[in-house]
């Protein structure tokens, strides 16, 4: 996902490469339908239709004349571009990586504070995080596009708090990012047995609803380090 640009529905970004390496983002170049379908590997007919969409979604310039057509990039095409750029980069690059999960402030079922009571937790929670955290968590339900990201946090290496066993039962181990709420600190904490992919916990040294004023429904992001 690109900054809310999902590449396959919004633009095909291949043929917005294409045309760049042809210095189209510069000045207009003209193109064949023959060239397009040999790059792409497909027909002629879907060539077309590539070229059509990125039209009609105002990525592209398109002069048709009797000798062909002469194509350039719009500044929405350079403009989606340089967002795949930055994005890619902010991909690859040394250091610490931010993700911004947006979603709502939902109820949750009253686990928080059960689980936060269990020493086995709060002992390497405050080890690992450095706070002794408050004995229930902020759930949110996130938005489409943050439950991606969230897949991607629980494939990231991190700091965990190990599984351990009690005389009740077995805890699981629990992934741990630090992270931040309306600029106060706080921990995202993904539990690896969760069956709920739409959903994050956070944790802090405080009643994170109290503190900032929080209610069901209440639109929030939450920026995660890794």
């Amino acid at each position: 996902m690109l900054k809310g640009i999902h590449l396959s529905k919004k633009a095909p970004i291949e043929v917005l490469i294409l045309l760049a390496r042809e210095s189209a983002h510069q000045r207009n170049v003209r193109i064949s339908l023959s060239w397009l379908a040999g790059c792409l590997d497909t027909s002629r007919q879907t060539a077309a239709r590539r070229l059509a969409e990125l039209e009609a979604k105002g990525l592209i310039f398109r002069e048709l004349g009797p000798r062909g057509q002469s194509v350039s990039l719009s500044p929405a095409g350079l403009s989606t571009l340089r967002a795949l750029h930055h994005e890619i980069g902010e991909v690859l690059k040394e250091g610490p990586r931010l993700f911004r999960l947006s979603g709502q402030v939902v109820m949750g079922m009253g686990e928080g504070s059960y689980y936060m009571s269990q020493a086995g937790y709060t002992k390497q929670f405050r080890k690992e995080l450095g706070f002794t955290p408050y004995p229930g968590t902020l759930d949110i339900k996130l938005e489409r596009d943050s439950v991606e990201l969230r897949e991607m946090l629980a494939r990231l290496p991190s700091k965990q708090a190990q599984g351990f066993e009690t005389s009740e039962r077995t805890f699981g181990p629990v992934k741990l990012f630090h992270a931040r709420l309306k600029k106060s600190r706080v921990a995202l904490i993904l539990p690896t047995r969760s069956h709920h992919k739409d959903i994050v916990e956070l944790i802090a040294p405080k009643n994170l609803r109290k503190a900032l004023k929080l209610n069901d429904g209440d639109r929030v992001q939450v920026e995660v380090m890794t």
